[in-house]
């Protein structure tokens, strides 16, 4: 499993974590009360990854919350939960533990497992390797 830890990375700033019963999502930055809001009851993974995704938020310095008003989608919050997916996504798995997958021949689900993260953050690494060699 990866050693960025995103819940010490949240204690450092200073930014509470609320854990209650969320709808609809595993977490929430509310940049207003500065402080995160995380699903009651998640398992290790899955909370490590939501919470990544919260802390990419606010170091993007993003104001709004995409899930604050659903019916509110315009391409600027879609674009901007892209952007705070693929920056967890590069925190939670480095360069080097990527290229060391390549060689597994494990499926991608058992090569998440064995990161310590979801298969969506593993696609979206896998993403933003993309993304990064086109630089």
């Amino acid at each position: 499993m990866g050693t960025f830890d995103p819940e010490a990375e949240l204690e450092k700033l200073g930014i509470a974590i609320q854990y209650l019963l969320l709808r609809d999502t595993l977490a929430a930055w509310d940049a207003e009360r500065g402080k995160v809001y995380c699903t009651l009851g998640l398992d290790r993974i899955p909370k490590r990854c939501a919470l990544a995704h919260e802390l990419a938020h606010i170091a993007l310095e993003h104001q709004r919350c995409a899930y604050a008003d659903e019916s509110v989608r315009t391409i600027e919050i879609i674009a901007q939960e892209r952007k705070a997916e693929l920056w967890a996504a590069r925190k939670l798995i480095s360069s080097a533990q990527l290229a060391a997958t390549r060689e597994s021949g494990l499926s991608p689900t058992a090569i998440a497992r064995e990161l310590g993260v979801t298969s969506r953050i593993y696609r979206a690494r896998l993403l933003a390797e993309q993304v990064d060699e086109q630089r």
